[in-house]
């Protein structure tokens, strides 16, 4: 299936082929008939990721704050690869939808 995806790192934006999601037990599938894209809300992610680094950090002082948790948990170098892992993740843009909803049946499914 093919998704509009944003890149954090340098806020390009494409349409890509992803895999279909699986319907696993306990969960639900929405199957999207519509989502919408806020122009405003979208801008502020693509003006965000044309940024560097401290511009980011700078806009974002909360992320700062969780980036300083886990250095003091878990390391700089995990710290590091975490925030390089985030960047490279490219995101679905649009926060709003509406579909058809599917259900998987788990174990303790009663119909």
């Amino acid at each position: 299936m093919k998704q509009v995806l944003q890149h954090a790192r340098t806020g390009e934006i494409t349409i890509e082929e992803v895999p279909i999601p699986q319907l696993l037990p306990g969960c639900v599938l929405v199957r999207v008939a519509a989502s919408v894209m806020s122009a405003g809300t979208e801008r502020a992610s693509l003006e965000f990721a044309g940024k560097s680094l401290l511009q980011k950090a700078k806009a974002r002082p909360d992320l700062v704050r969780e980036v300083i948790g886990k250095i003091q948990r878990d390391g700089l170098s995990s710290a590091v690869q975490a925030v390089r892992s985030r960047l490279d993740q490219p995101q679905a843009p649009g926060y709003s939808s509406a579909g058809r909803v599917y259900r998987g049946r788990g174990r303790n499914h009663r119909s």
